[in-house]
This record gives C-alpha cells, sequence and structure tokens, in this order.
C-alpha cells in the first residue's frame, strides 16, 4: 500500500498539472450554486412572509413544489456526472494521460444510472450498520468506499461495483480509514484556511461597499460578496477530494 503521503502527492501534482480541466468540470456546480443563491435572494427573507407566499395561491404553492422537485432532480444530474467526469479524469492524469474534459462528460451521462444505482446501494448499506451499531456502519463504509470509482472506471454495475471495492479493500480496511482520514483532515483543514483567506479580502471590500451602498441594498451586496468568496473557495477545493480518492483506487487496483 502507498503511503498516505505519497497518495496526497500524487494527487497534488495531478491537481496543480490538469488545473483547466478541474475548474471546467466543477464550473456547473458553481453554476448550480449561483442559480440557487440567486432564487433565494428573489425570494421573501422572512419565514413568515415565505409562507404566506405559498398559501397566496394553490398555484404558486404548486410551482414551488414542482420547481423544488425539478431542481432536485437536476442537482442530482448535474452532481453525479460531473463528479463522474472528475473520476474519470482523475484516473487518466494519474495515469500521466491528459484528462479528455468532453469524453468525460459523456461517460458521467452515460454511465448516470449504474453509478447512481451503486451509490444509493453503499448509502443504504452505510445507513443500515450505522443505525445498527456505528462500528459495523464505519466498517462498510470503508470496505465499498470504492465502489463508485469502480462504477465509473471499470463500468462496475450495482452489487457488481459493491463487489468489486470489497475485493480491492480487503485487508487493507485499516488503511482505507487512515488514508480517508489523512485526505478528510487536509482538504477540511485547507478549505477552511482557503475560506478564512477569501473572507479577509472580503471583510476589506465589505467594509467598501458600506461606505458606497445605501443601506437597503447591503444585504443583498454581502450575498453577493460571500457567494463570490463560497465559488472561489469550492473551485478550487472541490477537485481535489476525487482526485485523492481515485489515487486510493489506483493504488489498491496497481497492487
Amino acid at each position: 500500500m502507498t503511503h498516505p503521503a505519497t497518495l496526497l502527492k500524487n494527487s497534488w501534482r495531478a491537481y496543480v498539472r490538469d488545473w483547466r480541466a478541474w475548474l471546467i468540470l466543477t464550473a456547473p456546480l458553481m453554476g448550480l450554486a449561483v442559480i440557487a443563491a440567486g432564487i433565494t435572494q428573489l425570494l421573501p427573507q422572512d419565514p413568515a412572509a415565505q409562507v404566506a407566499l405559498l398559501h397566496s395561491s394553490k398555484w404558486i404553492g404548486f410551482a414551488a413544489i414542482a420547481g423544488i422537485l425539478i431542481a432536485f432532480a437536476i442537482i442530482i444530474l448535474v452532481a453525479r456526472v460531473f463528479m463522474t467526469a472528475l473520476t474519470i479524469s482523475s484516473y487518466r492524469s494519474l495515469n500521466g494521460q491528459k484528462p479528455n474534459v468532453k469524453e468525460s462528460i459523456k461517460v458521467g451521462f452515460r454511465t448516470f444510472w449504474p453509478i447512481l444505482w451503486a451509490a444509493i446501494l453503499r448509502g443504504l448499506i452505510v445507513l443500515g450498520g450505522l443505525i445498527l451499531l456505528i462500528v459495523p456502519g464505519v466498517i462498510w463504509a470503508m470496505r465499498y468506499s470504492l465502489a463508485v470509482s469502480s462504477a465509473a472506471i471499470e463500468g462496475k454495475r450495482g452489487m457488481a461495483a459493491l463487489h468489486r471495492s470489497k475485493d480491492l479493500t480487503s485487508g487493507k480496511l485499516f488503511a482505507t480509514f487512515v488514508n480517508y482520514g489523512v485526505i478528510g483532515a487536509i482538504v477540511g483543514y485547507g478549505t477552511w484556511i482557503l475560506i478564512l483567506a477569501v473572507m479577509i479580502i472580503f471583510i476589506v471590500l465589505g467594509t467598501m461597499v458600506m461606505i458606497v451602498v445605501p443601506g437597503d441594498a447591503m444585504n443583498t451586496a454581502m450575498g453577493g460578496i460571500a457567494l463570490i468568496a463560497l465559488m472561489i473557495t469550492a473551485w478550487f477545493v472541490k477537485p481535489i477530494f476525487p482526485i485523492a480518492s481515485t489515487s486510493i483506487y489506483k493504488d489498491y487496483s496497481d497492487n
């Protein structure tokens, strides 16, 4: 098994070398965040006013529910397709090949249902383990942690993807736990450090905004600043975890 530091080093090299591909593949996810934030800004901020708006007309309530369901479906589709595309591109990059963004997205669409099914099965198994006892849930989470990668890269379907993950992690559950723990800690702390840096920059900008923007427009202006800060953070951090996770998959499948 490759040391976690080596996995992180390989992931960082792939991240830096092919940064354009990661920015392109995370752009749709950022677009969804912008749309969601824009819709939120258009709605009344007071919860009582929101409830009153929904009850003011049955058509408004129906449209709101339909809109939420459609938005939820779009989010699942876009998130799953482009996370798969990130995995495919990560695997190519880690193998020293140039990521093919267009082809990776095609694979994401083509394998949407098999990968979604594998992810659902994994989630149900892990959830069942967590409900019964915490420890089985953690063990099963590690055992089936590579199911989605197997589905995306090898074309495994349903339980076959879970069985493949089980084979890859056999005898390596503790190592898998350590690898994901290290990656999660570094990505998590890295995210907070980046958020802090961005916040400092935008606090200064926010102070400038307070001087020139009328009071009634302050919430909108500050909301826009916060959204930009979130986008910058997510755009740079979001690709790291799938690259590192794919690096674990590659290490296990190669050995």
